[in-house]
C-alpha cells in the first residue's frame, strides 16, 4: 500500500465515521425530545383526568359553583383557585381557564411547553356544572 493510498483510506474512513457520529447524536436527540414529548402528553392526561374526577367524586365541588347567578354556572375564580389546591400542576405545565362564548361553561386548557420547531402540547376540556351534577334542582312541595 502506497502512501497516496493510506492517507486515501484515512481521509474516507475519518469522514464516513463523522456522517456516522452526526447521524448517532441526531437519532438521540430525536429520542430525547420523543421521550419528553411522551411524558408531557402523560402529565397532561393525568390532569385532564384527575379534574374530571375531582369534579365527579369531591361532594367539595359543589363549592365552585356562583350562588348568584339563576342558571347553574361555575364561579370563575372559586373553581380556578379550587382546582389550583387539589391538583397541582408539574412546574413544565400550565392551566387556564375561559369561559364559553355560549355560555355552555368554562374550557380548562393544560399546556406543555413547545418543543424545537413544534407546536405546544395542549389539551382542553370543557366543564359544565351539570355534566358533573352539581346543579340542585329546588324541589317543590306539593
Amino acid at each position: 500500500m502506497s502512501l497516496l493510498e493510506v492517507v486515501v483510506s484515512s481521509v474516507v474512513l475519518a469522514g464516513s465515521s463523522g456522517a456516522a457520529l452526526g447521524v448517532w447524536n441526531q437519532a438521540a436527540t430525536e429520542i430525547r425530545r420523543a421521550t419528553q414529548f411522551e411524558e408531557f402528553a402523560l402529565q397532561l392526561e393525568t390532569a385532564r383526568i384527575a379534574t374530571e374526577r375531582w369534579l365527579q367524586l369531591d361532594a367539595a365541588a359543589s363549592d365552585v359553583i356562583d350562588s348568584s347567578s339563576p342558571d347553574c354556572r361555575f364561579n370563575p375564580e372559586a373553581l380556578e383557585a379550587a382546582v389550583a389546591e387539589r391538583l397541582p400542576l408539574g412546574s413544565e405545565l400550565s392551566m387556564r381557564w375561559s369561559a364559553d362564548p355560549q355560555g355552555l361553561g368554562h374550557w380548562l386548557e393544560i399546556s406543555a411547553p413547545s418543543q424545537q420547531a413544534t407546536p405546544p402540547l395542549r389539551r382542553r376540556l370543557l366543564l359544565s356544572p351539570a355534566a358533573y351534577g352539581l346543579c340542585k334542582r329546588d324541589e317543590v312541595s306539593a
